[in-house]
């Protein structure tokens, strides 16, 4: 049994939600629209050939020294005043704007320089002009449209029972390389380096306690597991030995600000930091929402926690007291399950929206403005950053079950990762190599090398058993 993949099935808890423009509270934000550029105008010249003789021309023309205005090519006449040239020819090495290259190179291209005269007024028939408009107006700043690329796994294994859950967070690749996974009731690492999966004991498991959280410790030495009936499970992966549990509200997501106080994000919509150092003292929780916490995520300074809803919102705490001090609050139009903080720069946060908003917004929150907002025309179930900042990965769900990599400098989508038949439910980084992972309800896991200059030799130095079909169960 798996819950509902639509974040709008659980509704929140309280009163109404705000239904507008994912905005800060009480600063409405206005959020940049789909633009389309003004379309071009494209005149075309020239008329059919035609064969007039010298006396039918003589009986039509009342003066001959009136020009002809219908042959006269007034493009040309204008670029050889402006040049000051007395004859057809391309323009010279001289500094001028890129765009009058290229007229010059439309107007006087060899098919047309057979045809041009050296007067700049014409008396005959109209002749035919071959004149590309749209060069010569990309040339003037027109950004080209970038080519979107589709890029396939390097490796997939098969994952029987993964959850059609929009709000689990299900995988997490640790430092010792070694992925956790929770699918249905079990627990299991995959090792990346050897290709080989293990599953951990079960100790007094129900039947039908699915796992809804799993989280690595950022020693990979502990690692958080977390089930539907409200077991929080603290493991020692060394030994695979289970160290401390205690009963709550459901969690569903977690963070760690370092290698000893964990935040759990629960059901009942507040927030319990857990120090693993006395496994039996528990903080005081603190509410935080009316609804579902589904994304956590602390800086990497460990000052300030983001706490994602299913109430439409985000929430930025300090951490002076582990306690209610909110300082920030943005507002959305769906719930908010994908949050990381930008690893580079300090106060910017990027968050992903679900199934009614398909919003990433990357926020600076030093200043309170955004500084990217992306219609990704699909609920966004995770997202995260490239080495080096300039790039996002969203995973998605509705609409389109796929991983897209984006140019944050212009908010263009620039690679399509394809593969996955249903909703990808978490993704995850790899901290050795940068490859990442992502697992879908269509029961499949894939790792993905969408960060790499080189995806070919990168492929080629991989070993046989990358290829093949793996099974977790």
């Amino acid at each position: 049994m798996t819950g509902k993949c639509d974040e709008s099935a659980t509704p929140a808890v309280g009163g109404s939600v705000e239904q507008g423009p994912c905005s800060l509270q009480n600063t409405p934000m206005k959020f940049p629209g789909t633009s389309h550029p003004s379309p071009l105008l494209t005149r075309s010249r020239g008329t059919a050939n035609r064969t007039i003789s010298k006396r039918r021309r003589h009986e039509k023309s009342t003066d001959r020294y009136i020009p002809n205005r219908s042959s006269t090519d007034l493009d040309m006449i204008h670029h050889l005043m402006m040049s000051k040239k007395s004859k057809p020819s391309l323009p010279a090495k001289t500094p001028c704007k890129k765009s009058d290259k290229l007229v010059g190179r439309c107007l006087f291209s060899a098919e047309n320089a057979k045809r041009a005269c050296t007067r700049l007024l014409s008396f005959s028939a109209k002749r035919k002009l071959d004149f590309n408009m749209s060069e010569c107006f990309s040339s003037r700043g027109m950004k080209p449209q970038l080519k979107m690329k589709e890029e396939t796994a390097l490796k997939i294994l098969n994952a029987p029972g993964a959850a059609k859950n929009f709000y689990y967070n299900l995988l997490d690749w640790g430092v010792n390389n070694i992925v956790v996974i929770g699918l249905k009731e079990d627990v299991y690492y995959w090792d990346a380096a050897k290709s080989q999966a293990y599953v951990l004991p079960q100790e007094g498991g129900r039947e039908g306690d699915l796992v809804t959280c799993v989280r690595w410790k950022p020693d990979a030495t502990k690692h958080i597991v977390s089930s539907r009936y409200g077991t929080t499970k603290l493991w020692d992966s060394t030994v695979c030995k289970l160290v401390s549990s205690h009963v709550s509200p459901t969690v569903y997501s977690t963070s760690w600000r370092d290698n000893n106080l964990v935040s759990l994000g629960r059901g009942d919509g507040t927030v319990l930091h857990w120090d693993i150092r006395t496994p039996e003292t528990l903080h005081r929780p603190f509410s935080a929402t009316s609804g579902i916490i589904c994304g956590l995520d602390w800086d990497r300074e460990g000052e300030s926690l983001a706490v994602g809803c299913n109430d439409n919102k985000v929430q930025i705490f300090r951490n002076t007291s582990l306690r209610d001090s909110e300082t920030l609050t943005m507002v959305y139009q769906s719930a908010v399950k994908a949050i990381s903080w930008n690893p580079l720069q300090r106060g910017v946060l990027a968050t992903g929206s679900g199934q009614n908003d398909q919003r990433v917004v990357v926020w600076d929150l030093i200043s309170g403005n955004y500084k990217n907002c992306i219609d990704t025309k699909s609920q966004v179930t995770g997202l995260i950053w490239s080495p080096s900042c300039n790039q996002l990965v969203t995973s998605h769900g509705h609409f389109d079950p796929n991983l897209r990599l984006w140019e944050l400098k212009n908010s263009v989508n620039t690679a399509k990762l394809t593969g996955h038949t249903n909703m990808i439910v978490s993704i995850a980084k790899s901290p050795i190599n940068d490859h990442i992972i992502s697992l879908s309800a269509d029961e499949s896991l894939r790792v993905w090398n969408i960060f790499a200059k080189n995806n070919a030799s990168n492929k080629s130095k991989l070993s046989s058993s990358v290829l093949s079909l793996d099974k977790i169960r």
